[in-house]
């Protein structure tokens, strides 16, 4: 998406002046053409993203920190998906945010350009074929709970995971907290750790099957 100076300033939180500034100065990717100069979006985020800038995104209502939902919620039969296409990571984390129940609202482009921009930061694969791709950007997201599901790949793709692994399952999180994105990673970790979980994964079994397994396995 192509942005113009005065965007880029509400997404930056910067003087339009500022940003033709910083744009002439090469701070800022851009291109300049006629007299103009033009913002690909995605490569504003991923600036931002990489300087700690902050961002201007669409405000809903404050949200706080709060503890996670139990964890027969979050790890509920309706947040596992199967058979996600994609060639690459940019093709399924899109195929992904298509299934995922958001409310109508919420900017899914949007949020579909931060998860490509931090990944091009640096890969949220965790080894083993599984990725985590996640940005806490509670503004961004206008639901009750953290926004949470489990995509099974139609087809292993490569997100440089420093195990030379293909990725096979993508879980996505989209937290309203910092409190409860730093829990759910915490918990999908230790999950991560236990070689018949990654094991089950790789077999996308039915939604139900994991369920019960994580319930009989929750920490204590």
């Amino acid at each position: 998406m192509e942005l113009n100076s005065a965007q880029v300033g509400r997404l930056l939180r910067l003087d339009e002046q500022v940003v033709r500034e910083w744009a002439r100065a090469g701070t800022l990717p851009h291109v300049y053409s006629q007299g103009r100069y033009r913002y690909n979006r995605q490569s504003i985020l991923e600036w931002a993203l990489a300087h700690n800038h902050p961002l201007s995104l669409p405000t809903r209502e404050a949200q706080t920190d709060r503890s996670l939902p139990p964890l027969d919620k979050v790890f509920s039969t309706e947040h596992f998906y199967y058979n996600v296409p994609g060639e690459n990571f940019s093709e399924a984390v899109r195929a992904a945010l298509d299934r995922l129940d958001l409310p109508p609202e919420n900017d899914k482009e949007l949020i579909c350009d931060l998860l490509i921009s931090r990944e091009k930061l640096m890969t949220t694969a965790v080894g083993d074929g599984v990725a985590v791709p996640h940005v806490r950007v509670p503004v961004v997201v206008n639901a009750p709970a953290p926004v949470f599901g489990v995509f099974f790949l139609s087809r292993p793709i490569d997100m440089s995971a420093l195990d030379g692994q293909l990725v096979h399952t993508l879980f996505v999180l989209l937290s309203l907290a910092p409190k409860q994105h730093l829990e759910l990673l915490a918990r999908l970790a230790f999950f991560f750790r236990q070689p018949e979980f990654i094991t089950l994964l790789r077999e996308q079994p039915r939604a139900e099957i994991i369920v019960k397994w994580i319930g009989n396995h929750l920490p204590k």
